[in-house]
């Protein structure tokens, strides 16, 4: 979608689009564009593996991350890691481009979003007990909530994750145990209400 807006403004020229995460980096490296937009899940290394990459080898390519994430912990694993600004992918156009332009002139950009976001966790770190308990679990144990939700049973994530039905059965055991609840449903209800 932002490759064919963007696109069609003439104060960008878009020199590539990946979606994975392998062919992504290969792309940079050949492309050695100005700005990478960098979503965090991707499929094969994700967007903060990605960053780190490009940071160490290509540093004048600045990152900027687009993300449905509202994790807090993501937000600040990608920024240390070198991007250079963070935006929602519910941002607007002008939104975008104002990040975009920032970015590329070496300032730093946050969607005001997540500068809320962010400042509220500070303020106020105990009125989000459950973000708190959502940036406890690590990647893989999100990326089995993630299937969970979609209404996966275990044996289905095993295969798609090529892990052991026990290996997933531990790790929803500490997602359960982390999260404080004791079912599958209970778990979705907690997860809707916090998107991350």
């Amino acid at each position: 979608m932002w490759s064919a807006l963007l696109g069609s403004d003439p104060r960008f020229e878009v020199v590539g689009y990946a979606l994975d995460g392998n062919s992504a980096i290969e792309k940079i490296r050949q492309q050695q564009p100005q700005v990478v937009l960098m979503d965090i899940t991707l499929p094969g290394q994700s967007g903060i593996e990605i960053t780190k990459v490009v940071k160490e080898e290509i540093p004048g390519v600045r990152v900027l991350a687009v993300s449905m994430h509202n994790n807090t912990m993501l937000i600040k694993q990608m920024l240390s890691t070198g991007a250079s600004g963070y935006v929602s992918k519910t941002s607007g156009f002008e939104e975008m481009s104002q990040a975009i332009l920032s970015v590329a002139n070496g300032q730093r950009y946050i969607s005001d979003d997540i500068k809320e976001l962010i400042t509220a966790e500070l303020i106020n770190p105990d009125t989000q007990p459950t973000a708190a308990k959502l940036n406890q679990l690590t990647k893989r144990e999100m990326q089995i909530v993630e299937m969970l939700r979609d209404g996966l049973s275990s044996k289905e994530i095993a295969e798609k994750l090529f892990i052991s039905n026990r290996t997933v059965e531990v790790h929803r055991y500490n997602i359960f145990r982390k999260l404080e609840v004791n079912n599958v449903v209970s778990l979705i209800k907690l997860v809707n209400e916090n998107r991350y």
